[in-house]
């Protein structure tokens, strides 16, 4: 199976824009109180958080592929650091997306901003967890045949 790892790099980009994006739809439709994009918020949050779920499951393979090579380089251990947040981030997402799906049932305006900071937080890890994954490409271009 560890031909999964070449699936890393384009599932981990739908990943990325799916949470962010959701957070996103999420925020306009609460500042807008338009619920046609909370709605939207709501679905693509809630794909997203397959989404990194897909990307973990991915990534273990892709990690698989290039660690022997890289061992005792700097990349090595901005791996490291990758694959422990990768372990823990579909967690965290499964969480805030599972909170705005009992939001949808149970509407309550003060746990919905409670929803948007750990959203806003989320987001934030998720581009912290890209920007190491593109750190090892595009610095160190790991996983990049040559």
């Amino acid at each position: 199976m560890e031909f999964l790892g070449q699936f890393h790099p384009p599932v981990v980009h739908f990943a990325i824009a799916l949470v962010i994006t959701g957070i996103l739809f999420d925020i306009a439709g609460f500042i807008l109180k338009k619920d046609s994009l909370k709605h939207a918020g709501l679905w693509t949050i809630t794909v997203g958080a397959l989404a990194v779920w897909a990307a973990m499951f991915t990534g273990h393979y892709a990690e698989e592929a290039v660690e022997e090579a890289i061992k005792g380089s700097p990349a090595y251990n901005i791996l490291e650091e990758h694959e422990e947040i990768g372990e823990i981030l579909p967690w965290i997402v499964s969480f805030v997306a599972a909170f705005r799906v009992f939001l949808n049932f149970r509407p309550n305006k003060k746990l919905f901003i409670l929803y948007l900071i750990a959203g806003v937080i989320t987001a934030g890890i998720v581009g912290f967890q890209g920007r190491l994954g593109g750190k090892m490409v595009y610095e160190y271009g790991v996983g990049v045949k040559k």
